[in-house]
């Protein structure tokens, strides 16, 4: 394939090896694994459920969203993406359930417990087909939850995934903080 060099653009582009590091910046990514917002089994440590599923990935938007007509926000949205080992992508999950854990403030980075959340959402992965996306990144679920009674206290919700993987051991994703400004 050759590129085109615009007219006006100077002749010197340098040599090859501008395109041969950025090959190599590109494979050394591709070696050492994704990096994402994932917890292999979190405090549980590394476990797989039924399915196979391996890690959650959780996307937040970066506000809490008005989902009515009183003034205030009163809901999120999130993107959840499950993989295993043996898929490059984002799997569907179609066995087991996702539940959303949402908290009022920041979580502290040093606790070695969750605490209780302040509103959770279960699906089952009949649940979520309605919510499934596809795209060229793979399978994932995008879902709009409103919160309903809970007002949060805090400027800041945080939001984390987890999949029960039985025996009270759970798959976690990395936690998402999301703005709740007056101004929503």
């Amino acid at each position: 394939m050759r590129l085109l060099q615009h007219p006006s653009s100077p002749r010197r582009c340098g040599s090859g090896r501008a395109f041969r590091l950025i090959g190599l910046i590109g494979l050394a990514g591709l070696v050492a694994g994704p990096v994402g917002c994932a917890s292999k089994g979190g405090s549980t440590g590394t476990s797989r459920n039924a399915s196979g599923i391996t890690e959650l990935n959780l996307l937040t938007l970066p506000v809490a969203l008005n989902l009515d007509s009183a003034p205030g926000a009163d809901g999120i949205a999130v993107k959840i993406y499950a993989s295993v080992n043996a898929s490059p992508k984002p799997v569907a999950i179609r066995s087991g359930e996702i539940e959303i854990l949402l908290f009022d403030g920041l979580l502290a980075k040093d606790t070695t417990r969750m605490p209780e959340p302040s509103r959770s959402w279960k699906l089952t992965a009949k649940e979520l087909r309605p919510w499934e996306v596809t795209a060229m990144v793979g399978t994932g679920y995008q879902l709009t939850l409103r919160w309903d009674s809970f007002k949060p206290a805090q400027d800041r919700v945080t939001v984390v995934a987890r999949m029960p993987l039985g025996e009270g051991r759970f798959l976690y994703s990395s936690p998402g903080v999301i703005s709740c400004s007056s101004s929503n």
